[in-house]
């Protein structure tokens, strides 16, 4: 006689939960690396979340099957609070950028003008 298996355990929740954890890691290891100073490998970082996210894509027909499970449940809540740490993290580097490339943007105009078409002149002989 042999002993009956979870469906759940034994059909497709495993191969969920593993694609999930590995999306999960692939962002958090993103989120630490935003948080360091320094440079950051976007390429490497996006290439690891393209994988995950196909891989989940192609478990979807499985995740319709498991919908209202709680174990699948408590990873895809994890990895939306994984998601959301990344995208404040970078939208935060993405506004430091902007703002430095508008202070070099400027720098760059002012250093090519030679003053003769400002309006600093007659804005200073107006006082």
């Amino acid at each position: 006689m042999s002993a009956s298996r979870n469906p759940v355990e034994s059909g497709p929740l495993p191969f969920v939960l593993a694609a999930i954890e590995r999306l999960a890691e692939a962002i958090a290891r993103e989120t630490s690396d935003l948080a360091l100073p320094g440079g950051v490998d976007y390429r490497a970082h996006a290439q690891r979340k393209s994988q995950g996210l196909m891989e989940l894509n192609r478990l979807t027909p499985a995740l319709a099957t498991l919908r209202g499970h709680p174990t699948l449940r408590t990873a895809l809540t994890m990895l939306l609070e994984r998601l959301d740490a990344n995208e404040r993290l970078l939208h935060a580097k993405l506004r430091a950028a902007r703002t430095v490339a508008e202070i070099v943007a400027r720098a760059i105009t002012e250093g090519q003008s030679d003053g003769t078409y400002s309006d600093q002149i007659w804005r200073e002989n107006q006082r």
